[in-house]
């Protein structure tokens, strides 16, 4: 399960605050809140310091989040290792045995 919370920093800017497991299930859900808090200020951030657990298409997601220069805070160390191992191997990455 993922709660999903956007609030408004100031006029500037914007949080949407992650809290519990991000799954494939909730990245359109994710998506959309990003989409809507970008209504109402410029700057958006993504907070992932609640979160517990990642998997990989939120992963994936998660890396297109950070190309598009959306700041992600609180970046649990087990997700930044994923993301740094994503930029040197790309997105498409696989073993075949």
């Amino acid at each position: 399960m993922l709660k999903i919370t956007a609030t408004k920093d100031n006029d500037e800017s914007s949080r949407v605050r992650l809290c519990g497991q991000l799954t494939s299930e909730y990245v359109t859900e994710l998506e959309q809140a990003l989409t809507e808090a970008g209504k109402d200020t410029p700057k958006i951030a993504l907070d992932l310091s609640n979160v517990t657990f990642v998997d990989r298409d939120a992963m994936v997601f998660l890396c297109g989040v950070r190309s598009r220069n959306i700041p992600i805070d609180n970046i649990p160390s087990y997700v930044m290792r994923w993301i740094e191992q994503e930029r040197r191997c790309g997105p498409s990455h696989s073993k075949e045995e």
